[in-house]
């Protein structure tokens, strides 16, 4: 994130780090003040923390500023005293940034590519559901998003996470429906815990247990008067966020043998995995699921 300097005095008789300095007056020195970024004020409805230090240890990616700047004064009956500022711990936007900047271009943004990918990053519309049909019930969220590449190609992006990672204004906690319930969801489970290396379910192969995840993302909570187009009519489905800036690791990426599966919609790729983060221009571009119900209950009961 941007910053600024400012000339700051100290007051008499403390240095930067809080030691006496025997009534000297302290020097003049830079304080770094925080500013907005130019590209305008962004939140985060999705922030990975645990995932996002794994990767920087992994990869040795420093969340510490390593700079220390220093000012030397000279006192009487002192010496040269030195004061010092230690590096700050960075913030969200600053971890983001590193993180992208050391991945570089394994995060794939255009999948005209063929798979594998390890990384994939975009910008659009995320949906939000919870992950239900296995023993962590409510604690499990499925971020959905559908990309189009530059050469035509429909790709479904699936990422499970988990709820504790999502922020309460995108919907983590609302109440929801209920509805119909993907049989396949311990098996998928099961895979994205192995981050997608093993599968001994009866969905086998990457392309069966692909669609079984993306069924989870896009049908669950079906129920007798869902309609489409209308993800609030589902049950477990929570929000969704506009203009949403997303960044995941990918733990299966297939493109689909299309004579092999009649879906609803033409679908030529899905990536499943696990998000880093997703962050929208702010709270006013997510659409809360549990206030479109309200307002659809109350206009039923209508007289």
């Amino acid at each position: 994130m941007p910053w600024r300097s400012e000339r700051t005095r100290w007051p008499l008789g403390w240095s930067d780090r809080g030691t006496l300095s025997r009534g000297v007056t302290g020097p003049t020195i830079r304080k770094e003040v925080r500013t907005v970024p130019r590209d305008g004020i962004r939140r985060y409805t999705y922030w990975s923390d645990r995932r996002i230090r794994q990767l920087a240890v992994d990869n040795d990616i420093a969340f510490e500023r390593r700079l220390r700047w220093t000012s030397k004064i000279k006192a009487p009956f002192v010496g040269e005293l030195e004061i010092g500022q230690e590096g700050r711990t960075l913030r969200r936007n600053e971890i983001a940034r590193r993180i992208e900047e050391a991945i570089g271009e394994l995060a794939v943004a255009d999948f005209v590519t063929p798979p594998s990918v390890r990384f994939a990053k975009g910008i659009g519309r995320i949906s939000f559901s919870q992950f239900v049909g296995v023993s962590t019930v409510n604690e499990g969220i499925v971020a959905h998003t559908s990309v189009s590449s530059s050469n035509g190609c429909r790709v479904e992006v699936c990422m499970f996470g988990s709820v504790e990672n999502m922020a309460g204004y995108a919907g983590a906690h609302d109440r929801t429906t209920g509805g119909w319930v993907s049989s396949a969801a311990p098996a998928v489970f099961a895979f994205l815990g192995s981050r997608g290396t093993i599968n001994r379910s009866q969905w086998d192969d990457s392309e069966s247990i692909s669609v079984e995840a993306l069924k989870i993302a896009t049908k669950q909570g079906a129920a007798r008067d869902s309609e489409d187009g209308k993800s609030w009519t589902r049950g477990f489905t929570l929000s969704h966020a506009d203009d949403s800036e997303w960044f995941a690791e990918i733990y299966t990426d297939v493109v689909l043998d299309k004579s092999r599966w009649d879906l609803d919609e033409a679908v030529d790729r899905i990536i499943i995995g696990a998000p880093l983060w997703i962050r929208t221009p702010g709270a006013q571009s997510v659409t809360r699921y549990h206030a479109l119900r309200a307002q659809t209950e109350s206009l039923r009961s209508w007289p």
